[in-house]
Order: C-alpha cells, then structure tokens, then sequence
C-alpha cells in the first residue's frame, strides 16, 4: 500500500459515515413528519434522499479507482515474474452498491409521494380542533346504548 491508497480508503470511510448520516436524516424526517417550514421543504423534496444516492454514487467510483490503483501496485511488486494479480470486489461493494440503489428507489418513492397543500393542511387542523371541542352530551352514550336496531321491513 502506498500513502495515495491509503488517503483513498479513508475518503471512501469517510463518504460511507457521511452516507450513513445522511440517510439516517432522510430516515427521520420521514419518520417525524417535521413542522418546521425549512424541514417540511427538505423532506418534501428529498434533499437528504438525493445526498444519499449521490455519495453512493461516489463511493462507487472511489472503490473501483482504489482497486485499480491496488491492481496496479501488486503487478508492480510481483514476487515471481510469471504470477498473476487478481483483484476482485467483495461484499462490501456489493453492499455499497444495493445501497444506492435502494436509495435511488428510495426517492423515487418520497419524490412520488402526494402531500397535501397549505389550504388542505390547514382544513385538517380546523376539523381535528372542531372535533376536539365538541364533545357529545352525556345522555346521547347512555339513550343509544339500549336502543334496539329498527325492525326490518322489505
């Protein structure tokens, strides 16, 4: 390994935290439903989805410049000279790899999703509070508990 491989392992470390924090944000801004102008816009539009997909994106692409430059180094410093190198993707970069495309659906799906307009938002808070203050009179529980159901008549 060379300092260049190794500055590029860590910048892919570093892309795959930012990837995790990202998407754990996007995660509970979907999950809390904010209602704060700033958050309910960032949600809406899938501003932290979008961030997701592109740092896998880019973890993508560091992986495979970090395995040529790892390629090329072990031909470089072969032991014998008739051996042959083979560097192959792991896991990991399949993991990396599902994860932004997950993520690519994952977006999609907020950036599909119907949300309600300010007018609609606000009928709904006026509906929740009406039902909230109009509490039913005592005797209307008590009056239709013992009521039987009206005969049937063809």
């Amino acid at each position: 390994m060379n300092p260049q491989t190794v500055l590029l392992l860590r910048v892919i470390a570093a892309f795959c935290f930012l990837g995790i924090v990202c998407s754990l944000s996007a995660f509970l801004l979907d999950v809390f439903g904010p209602k704060h102008p700033a958050l309910k816009i960032t949600r809406r539009y899938a501003f932290a989805h979008i961030l997701t997909v592109l740092q896998c994106a880019t973890v993508i692409g560091f992986c495979y410049w970090a395995s040529e430059l790892i390629l090329a180094l072990q031909q470089q410093h072969k032991k014998y000279h008739g051996s042959q190198v083979y560097v192959t993707f792991a896991v990991s970069f399949y993991l990396v790899a599902g994860a932004g495309g997950a993520s690519i659906l994952a977006t999609a799906a907020n950036l599909l999703r119907h949300y309600p307009t300010e007018e609609e938002e606000q009928a709904l808070e006026l509906l929740s509070e009406m039902e909230e203050n109009e509490p039913f009179p005592a005797e209307y529980e008590v009056v239709n508990q013992f009521q039987p159901p009206p005969a049937y008549t063809p």
